[in-house]
């Protein structure tokens, strides 16, 4: 019975550590919707109109040749976090960082009415 438990727990705490990876490359709500059975994981396909955007800041590279790099540093996290906090305010999901832009999609995966 002991051997049992181990194994579930083992399981329990892989299955942790899978998520806690997962939600790193995938939006924390969206895991959530996948777990929950509320959006459909596979080869579904919907057609809809979203809006995407991309962001970028005007003459990054002359402006990384200017700075100090903690300067640089200070003002990417600046802008990195409240492009973010924006873009899940208005139910945005963010896709990726490329380089100094940010990518987003509005109205999926998830439906977003009056977005």
């Amino acid at each position: 019975k002991f051997l049992e438990v181990a194994t579930c727990e083992n399981s329990f705490f892989a299955l942790e550590r899978g998520l806690k990876a997962f939600v790193r490359y995938v939006p924390r709500d969206v895991v959530k919707m996948m777990l929950t059975g509320s959006m459909e994981v596979g080869s579904v396909m919907v057609r809809k109109v979203v809006s995407i955007m991309f962001a970028d800041i005007a003459a990054f590279s002359t402006l990384c040749e200017e700075i100090h790099s903690e300067q640089l540093v200070q003002l990417m996290t600046q802008y990195l976090q409240s492009m973010c906090q924006a873009i899940v305010h208005t139910r945005g999901t963010l896709d990726k960082f490329i380089g100094d832009c940010i990518m987003a999609v509005w109205n999926a995966p998830r439906s977003v009415k009056d977005y």
